[in-house]
């Protein structure tokens, strides 16, 4: 009786641990899970310089389409959340403003938007000189210079 007992020990014995075989199946599936989470961390990285680059970018553009926009209005003067001009045309009041999200041209009483994604916006007069500060909603801040030249200001 003692050796069936005996018998049977050794045999649950045996499958009681683990074989050097499915350890290393362990460690091999353990360390491709450490693998694709440094690889995501890593694209996640990468994927939020991209998304601040493509603010700059929008940046840019806006700074461009300004300037296009700017070019047939006479400037009049600032103030904190806006910038006032006069169009050269029908001599109405048209002014840039910080509008809920985004930054807006407003003329004739319909506004068109410039740049959206805007948590805040900064106008300031310096010697000749509009300095516009945008906080983006990405955490993303920019600053631009617009002098006012003979042909923008108002007689």
């Amino acid at each position: 009786m003692r050796k069936s007992q005996l018998k049977k020990s050794k045999r649950q014995n045996r499958f009681l641990g683990f074989t050097l075989l499915e350890c290393l199946l362990a460690l091999l599936l353990l360390s491709i899970i450490c693998m694709l989470f440094s690889a995501s961390i890593k694209n996640a990285a990468i994927v939020t310089n991209h998304l601040n680059n493509v603010g700059e970018k929008e940046w840019q553009i806006f700074l461009i389409q300004l300037e296009n926009e700017l070019k047939n209005c006479h400037y009049e003067r600032t103030q904190p959340n806006k910038i006032i001009l006069r169009n050269k045309k029908n001599n109405k009041p048209v002014w840039i403003e910080h509008k809920l999200d985004k930054l807006v041209k407003v003329d004739n009483g319909g506004y068109q938007p410039l740049l959206i994604g805007v948590k805040q916006a900064a106008f300031m007069e310096q010697d000749k000189t509009i300095i516009i500060k945008v906080a983006f909603e990405n955490n993303l801040n920019v600053v631009a210079k617009w002098i006012i030249t003979q042909e923008h200001e108002h007689d």
